[in-house]
């Protein structure tokens, strides 16, 4: 999938403070590309790149673009570094990451509440399943 499922304006409005950033031109599209294809894809799977048709823009509405806002969030933070203080930083990309992930386990979570309303999930296939977070770290998950 090419397409953005969020506009620059869009993140914009969802994960930034008015304080912050407040120029869609500092959110560049391969940003926006880049935290899809880094966070969203191996999350859903073979349903990523189902999510820009019709059937689910309620469900990416709702729950995708809140997630995906916030990764954005994180590697605009990411890039502008150089502009505020190192623990500010910090502390304002571990915050967004944060709000990143949990929105996005919302969103698998309610896909896996509703199997017949998303076919092309395979919860196997997600990477959730295959590794485990633990305190920023990423394990093999080796449960049965």
């Amino acid at each position: 999938m090419n397409t953005l499922l969020i506009s620059s304006a869009e993140a914009l409005s969802l994960a930034f403070t008015p304080a912050e950033f407040q120029r869609e031109e500092l959110i560049p599209a391969v940003t926006i590309e880049t935290a899809q294809l880094r966070y969203l894809k191996p999350a859903f799977g073979p349903l990523y790149d189902c999510l820009n048709e019709p059937r689910y823009e309620a469900f990416v509405e709702r729950y995708v673009k809140p997630a995906l806002a916030c990764y954005v969030r994180a590697l605009v933070i990411d890039a502008r570094a150089a502009a505020v203080d190192p623990s500010g930083i910090v502390r304002l990309r571990r915050q967004a990451l944060r709000d990143a992930e949990t929105l996005l386990e919302e969103a698998i979570e309610f896909v896996e509440r509703h199997p017949e309303d998303f076919p092309e999930y395979d919860p196997d296939l997600g990477i959730r399943r295959r590794v485990l977070f633990k305190g920023g770290l990423i394990l093999p998950d080796d449960r049965p």
